[in-house]
C-alpha cells in the first residue's frame, strides 16, 4: 500500500508534465522542383553570322555530271541575328545553374578571333562563354531533279568556353533542316511571309537541340 502511494504522485507528475511541454511542431517540407537554385552564376553568348543573306543552294543535273548554284534572296525586314539569338537566350531560359545573357558591344567578343585562338576572351562579369559562328542559313533546292523534298537548312558551329581559363567545355557542328511548305517562288509572296516562317521553324529546332545539350554540361 506504501509502494502504491509512492507511485501514484510520480506518475501524476509526469502526466503533468507532459501536458506542460509545448510540442514540436513538424519542418515545413518545400518540394525540391519548388527551391530556387543556389547558384547567381552568369553566362553569355556571342554570336556571329558568316552569310546575312538567305541563300538557295539549287542541284541539277546534265549529262555525265551534276551541276550545283547558288543564289541569294535579300530578305526584307528580318534580322536573322536577333531573332535567332532571342530564340536561343529562350531556350536556354530553363537552364536553372546560370543566367543567360547577350554579350554586349562593349564586351567586345570578337568570335571569330577567339575561335582561332587568335585573341583572348576580355574581362566579363560571367563564369561561361557561348561562342556561335552560323556558316550559311537558306534553302536546298531540288526542284530540278525531283518533285518535293526541298528543305530550309542552317549550319552553325557552338563551342562552349571557361571563362576564366578557357578551357573548351564542349563543342558541336550542327545543321537543321526541315521542309518547305511550297515552292521557294510562292513563299517570297506576302512579304517573304513563307520564307520568314521556315527559317524562324529551323532556328528554333536548332536552339532548342543546343540547349538540351548544354544543360547535359557540368
Amino acid at each position: 500500500m506504501r509502494k502504491m502511494r509512492r507511485i501514484i504522485p510520480s506518475v501524476f507528475f509526469l502526466i503533468c508534465l507532459i501536458f506542460l511541454i509545448p510540442a514540436r511542431s513538424a519542418p515545413i517540407r518545400t518540394p525540391i522542383d519548388q527551391l530556387a537554385p543556389k547558384t547567381n552564376a552568369s553566362a553569355v553568348i556571342a554570336v556571329k553570322v558568316g552569310s546575312p543573306d538567305f541563300l538557295v543552294r539549287q542541284t541539277g543535273y546534265k549529262v555525265l555530271y551534276s551541276k550545283h548554284e547558288t543564289k541569294i534572296i535579300p530578305i526584307t525586314g528580318y534580322d536573322f541575328k536577333s531573332a535567332f539569338t532571342d530564340e536561343l537566350l529562350n531556350a536556354l531560359s530553363e537552364d536553372n545553374r546560370m543566367a543567360w545573357r547577350e554579350a554586349s558591344a562593349e564586351e567586345g567578343i570578337n568570335v571569330v578571333a577567339v575561335w582561332n585562338k587568335e585573341m583572348k576572351l576580355p574581362t566579363l562579369e560571367a563564369e561561361r562563354v557561348l561562342l556561335i559562328y552560323i556558316q550559311e542559313y537558306g534553302a536546298y533546292d531540288y526542284s530540278k531533279i525531283t518533285i518535293g523534298g526541298d528543305k530550309f537548312f542552317m549550319i552553325a558551329r557552338f563551342r562552349l568556353l571557361d571563362r576564366a581559363t578557357g578551357k573548351r567545355l564542349w563543342e558541336k557542328k550542327l545543321e537543321e533542316r526541315v521542309d518547305l511548305k511550297g515552292e521557294l517562288a510562292e513563299l517570297q509572296a506576302d512579304n517573304q511571309k513563307g520564307l520568314k516562317e521556315g527559317i524562324n521553324r529551323a532556328l528554333e529546332n536548332l536552339c532548342a537541340k543546343v540547349a538540351a545539350a548544354i544543360l547535359k554540361v557540368r
